[in-house]
This record gives structure tokens, C-alpha cells and sequence, in this order.
């Protein structure tokens, strides 16, 4: 049984998530504020983070950014207020991997989150060619680790996963809605941003190449490549 963390401190709507995630097969605990979040994750990991971002004594970005210290590849859907891009641009720049905006649709919500899970569930990593190498950049696709020049880049899952299926596709002009589909588990909107700010976080945690070539390319219109 997968195990859900909510963590928001209106109690009306806490109470309608934790139903509508039990009802759903998820075991769920909540907590009403981000110190208590902060405070539970030091015993205990859950399979996925739901995290509200205005909240009292800590908001979901203090505590998204503390969490992250410890928890890199912890999967995290943020809830913020209905087009306010600001909550979202900053949660994804913090390590969020997706996040919602409230109000919601139930069967949005738990789509969000079972794709989440499905990408942090290992069996979906091939075993051949366990390691990738192009110039001094290394993933461990077992491990979810990528160095450069042998010292470790500290990614989020949803980075770690953008980034593999990149190289994977080396060379090739890849749309923004077949990474959203592939990474994200979901169609991509107009004016949605999530791929663009996970692209964003790559390109500033991934040191330069000697030879000074990017290592993505933005194709106007449709998405990004991955350069060899």
C-alpha cells in the first residue's frame, strides 16, 4: 500500500484529500503545517509528498527546501492557488516535481500522484547499460545518480528522469508534450511550465563541457534537444 504524506493546514480540504486517498487504496497521514511535516519525516518517508504551499509557522517552500536537503529524490506535488504562477515557478525551482492548482479535479489529483509513483518505481529502470556516459557526465540508472567529472549533481527524481530520457534520446527534437507525457504522466497545457523550469534546474546544476557546448538546445515552438 502505497503511503501518502498531506500536509495543508485547511482541515476542511485535508479531510476531503484524506478520504478521497483512502478511498483510492493510499495510506495516508496528514499534518497541518510544515514544522509538523518537518518533524514526522524525521522517522518516517513516504511514497509521495502533497504539500500546500501557504501554510502557518512554515510554508511549503521553507519546507520543501529543507526537505530536499535530506530527501532529493522524494516524489513532491505541490498544491498551490489556482493560477498563481509565482507559488509554481518557485516550488519547481525549490525541487518540487509537479504540482496542482486548487481547486482540482479529483481524478486530476490522483493521476497526478499514481504517475508519480510509477516513475519512482525502480522496476521501470531497464538493466542494461546500468551506466550512460557522454563527455564527463555519468547516470547511474540503478543508483539515480548523476555525476560530472566523478563528483556528484544532486537532482530530484523528475530531474534525474528528464535528464535520462534525454540522453536517451541524444540528438533528436523532443516536444514539450511527449516529455510531459513520458516524464510527468500527463498531457501538456498551454502555459504550463513544469518542463521548462525542470530544464531550467538542469541546465544550472550541470557544470559546463571543456569543449564549452550547451548541453540542451531550445527548439522554438516545440521543446528541447539533448546534444551530443
Amino acid at each position: 500500500m502505497e503511503h501518502i504524506l498531506l500536509v495543508d493546514d485547511d482541515l476542511q480540504l485535508q479531510s476531503l484529500i484524506s478520504e478521497l486517498l483512502t478511498f483510492e487504496g493510499f495510506k495516508v497521514d496528514v499534518c497541518n503545517n510544515g514544522e509538523e511535516c518537518i518533524e514526522y519525516m524525521k522517522h518516517t518517508t513516504p511514497d509521495v509528498l502533497v504539500l500546500d504551499v501557504m501554510m502557518p509557522k512554515k510554508n511549503g517552500w521553507d519546507t520543501l527546501r529543507e526537505i530536499r536537503q535530506n530527501n532529493p529524490l522524494l516524489p513532491v506535488l505541490m498544491l498551490s492557488a489556482k493560477g498563481d504562477s509565482i507559488d509554481r515557478v518557485l516550488g519547481l525551482e525549490l525541487g518540487a516535481d509537479d504540482y496542482i492548482g486548487k481547486p482540482f479535479d479529483d481524478r486530476e489529483l490522483i493521476a497526478r500522484i499514481r504517475a508519480l509513483l510509477r516513475r519512482a518505481n525502480a522496476e521501470d529502470i531497464p538493466q542494461d547499460s546500468k551506466v550512460i556516459k557522454i563527455d564527463q557526465l555519468e547516470l547511474n540508472q540503478t543508483q539515480f545518480q548523476a555525476t560530472f567529472a566523478n563528483e556528484p549533481i544532486e537532482l530530484t527524481y523528475t530531474e534525474f528522469s528528464l535528464l535520462l530520457y534525454m540522453v536517451k534520446n541524444r540528438g533528436k527534437a523532443i516536444s514539450r508534450d511527449e516529455l510531459s507525457r513520458e516524464i510527468l504522466g500527463k498531457r501538456h497545457q498551454a502555459f504550463d511550465r513544469v518542463i521548462d523550469m525542470h530544464v531550467s534546474n538542469l541546465r544550472k546544476k550541470i557544470p559546463d563541457r571543456e569543449n564549452g557546448m550547451p548541453w540542451f538546445k531550445t527548439i522554438h515552438g516545440l521543446g528541447y534537444m539533448f546534444i551530443e
